[in-house]
Order: structure tokens, then C-alpha cells, then sequence
């Protein structure tokens, strides 16, 4: 690649990766600080098997990894492939409440991008 082609691949992943991890690092700081407002997110049959303490505080620590692994542009083809999961989940287990999570479609189509743009082409 030439110069410029690469210095723009650079900056193009760092504003996806940017954009990706700052939605996730903000709900994991939220979901700490007030849990009763994201309770409603969980879905029904996690909140049976484990205490929603547990699960909240065990998803805002992953979100919080995820958002790092991101931000840290440390191997990003895998850290995109999970946030695109992630975010798959989030919309499926809250579909009724699509009103909300549309965001998140935006976001899961922005981390498959940044997948894409980290995919080794062999």
C-alpha cells in the first residue's frame, strides 16, 4: 500500500474503533453507577440463573474490556468480530425494544466495517 492509502487505513480504523468502544465503556460506567436502569436490558433467563449484581457488574467488566481491546488496536479483526456478537445479541435479546436499540444496528454495522477492514485477505 502506498503511503497515504495506509496512514488513511490507520485513521479509518482508529475512528471505527473510537466509535465502537466509547458506546461500551459509557454503559459500562453506567450500568455501575446506576444498575437499576439496566437491568431492564438483561435478558429474562440470565437474570433466573445468576444474582443481577453479578450478572451487571460481570457485563460492564467485559464491555470495559471489549471498549480497551478496541481503543488498544490490538489484533482488531477479533475485537471487532466480538463486538459485532455482542452487539447482535444486544439487539436480538431486546428486540421488542427496538425503539432503543436501533442504535445499536448502526454500531454492529460499524464494527462488521472495521472487521472487514482488518480481515486478512489470503
Amino acid at each position: 500500500m502506498k503511503k497515504g492509502v495506509v496512514k488513511d487505513h490507520l485513521l479509518v480504523s482508529f475512528f471505527l474503533r473510537a466509535a465502537i468502544a466509547v458506546p461500551f465503556l459509557y454503559a459500562a460506567v453506567d450500568a455501575t453507577l446506576q444498575p437499576e436502569a439496566w437491568l431492564g436490558f438483561m435478558p429474562s433467563f440470565l437474570l433466573k440463573l445468576l444474582p443481577r449484581s453479578i450478572l451487571l457488574l460481570g457485563f460492564s467488566l467485559y464491555e470495559l474490556g471489549l471498549s480497551l481491546w478496541l481503543l488498544s488496536g490490538y489484533k482488531t479483526k477479533y475485537a471487532s468480530g466480538l463486538a459485532v456478537l455482542t452487539l447482535l445479541a444486544i439487539i436480538a435479546a431486546n428486540i421488542s425494544a427496538l425503539y432503543i436499540v436501533f442504535r445499536d444496528v448502526g454500531l454492529m454495522l460499524a464494527a462488521l466495517g472495521l472487521h472487514t477492514l482488518n480481515h486478512d485477505k489470503k
